[in-house]
């Protein structure tokens, strides 16, 4: 149950600066994740998490175990 004695018209008065700060706080994180997700679209470097070819397909040929000596 909620107390008797609220009154929310006083409390939100008191709490208008905690809460322009949290709201401010969310437009800002808001702000940099739009920017961030930008930044990302238009870099050209590579992705870090995709591997580099494998080496297996520019390697130099090896003599089989028939032509070694």
């Amino acid at each position: 149950m909620s107390s008797p004695k609220t009154r929310s018209e006083t409390q939100e008065e008191e709490h208008r600066g905690a809460l322009m700060a949290i709201w401010a706080g969310l437009v800002v994180a808001a702000l940099l994740l739009v920017w961030w997700l930008l930044y990302a679209a238009e870099s050209d470097a590579p992705d870090p998490g995709q591997a580099e070819p494998p080496a297996a397909a520019t390697r130099a040929e090896t003599p089989s175990e028939g032509e070694r000596q």
